[in-house]
């Protein structure tokens, strides 16, 4: 069944052999079906022939549910549906965060770039929903370090802010959210102009929208806590966005961000995950021109990039052998991009779909 993950490396398959029908499916893919939620136990189903394909596996099953009759395939419940070259996607996944740009992924798999942004896409997606997934299980955090990444998609006169929240004791990545900003700081009259006409396109942005970015971060991120303590800069709107969070007390304690950024800043952990997203994501690099275009594109690439940081990669470089997650007691053991991948995840499955 889907509803919990398996975080198990899936079994090395033979390419000469068919492709081991599952005892049984996990639930009918029919969204308006009795049967569409994870099913624990049988479900009326019968088998509905196979179909071959060019890769591997080869042969694969075809059912059909007996209460609404839709036929679907195991391939259904695989991350890598309707995917001519399976294998890219997890290639893919680890280029997004090694600081290459989509065309740079493109030439380097011998692919075309609508292959790398298609799969960016579906990978964005899947990690969404893997990270909310973990998080339902998750204690609530009660240390909490609160910061913005300013960025911006298609131009500098379209700036938007990354809320990110983070466990202080396990640099584990709670939540993030975006916020739309307008352009500020010294401009000369030809740049007024220019963010007049910008903003006479696309609209002003709502002078709201960093509130309720860190009501939403913070909210997710001490769900079912009713005392936290929050480390921030002394940003003006993070106050007054705690004290819209009623059902929780919160002790705030502010830190000058001219201070040194070295590892006795309390600030140190939400530091460090700004400079490995701005190396690691190349949409936010500085002075790059492989600047994000559309934003909910670049944050399918953050949360991928949240995935890995979380799941995947250890915690520190050196003398270290655990991950975030581990530190947080998700999972047991160090996960890859393939175990990652291994289960297709559904929103409708999620208490709290991203």
């Amino acid at each position: 069944m889907l509803s919990g993950l398996d975080l198990a490396q899936p079994p090395l398959m033979s390419t000469q052999t068919p492709y081991p029908c599952p005892a049984t499916p996990p639930h009918c893919p029919n969204p308006d079906c009795a049967y569409s939620e994870a099913q624990s136990g049988p479900w009326p189903y019968i088998r509905f022939g196979s179909f071959t394909r060019l890769n591997p596996p080869y042969t694969v099953p075809r059912f059909r549910c007996k209460a609404c009759r839709r036929t679907f395939s195991s391939q259904t419940f695989e991350t890598s549906y309707w995917l001519k070259k399976p294998e890219l996607l997890p290639q893919v996944q680890k280029h997004a965060v090694s600081g290459a740009a989509n065309r740079q992924i493109a030439r380097v798999l011998d692919t075309s770039p609508a292959t790398v942004d298609n799969h960016l896409a579906r990978l964005g997606r899947h990690c969404m929903l893997f990270h909310r997934q973990f998080m339902e299980k998750a204690s609530p955090t009660v240390d909490v370090i609160l910061d913005g990444l300013v960025t911006f998609e298609y131009s500098q006169y379209l700036p938007y802010e990354v809320i990110a929240a983070l466990d202080r004791n396990t640099s584990f990545v709670t939540h993030v959210a975006e916020a739309e900003r307008r352009r500020s700081g010294t401009m000369t009259d030809e740049q007024k102009r220019k963010r007049q006409e910008f903003e006479s396109l696309v609209g002003r942005p709502d002078p709201h929208a960093l509130m309720k970015a860190v009501v939403e971060v913070v909210s997710e991120t001490v769900r079912g806590a009713v005392w936290a303590h929050v480390w921030s800069d002394k940003h003006k709107t993070y106050p007054f966005a705690l004290k819209k969070i009623r059902w929780c007390h919160f002790d705030h304690e502010t830190i000058d961000s001219r201070k040194p950024r070295t590892y006795t800043n309390p600030l140190f952990e939400v530091n460090l995950l700004d400079m490995l997203m701005r190396h690691c994501l190349k949409d936010h690099t500085r002075e790059t021109i492989a600047f994000g275009r559309r934003r909910n594109n670049s944050m399918y690439r953050l949360a991928i990039f949240l995935v890995w940081r979380n799941y995947i990669q250890l915690r520190r470089e050196k003398r270290c052998r655990s991950t975030p997650a581990m530190l947080k007691v998700l999972p047991a053991h160090t996960l890859t991009e393939a175990a990652v991948l291994a289960p297709r995840l559904v929103v409708g499955h999620s208490a709290h779909p991203a």
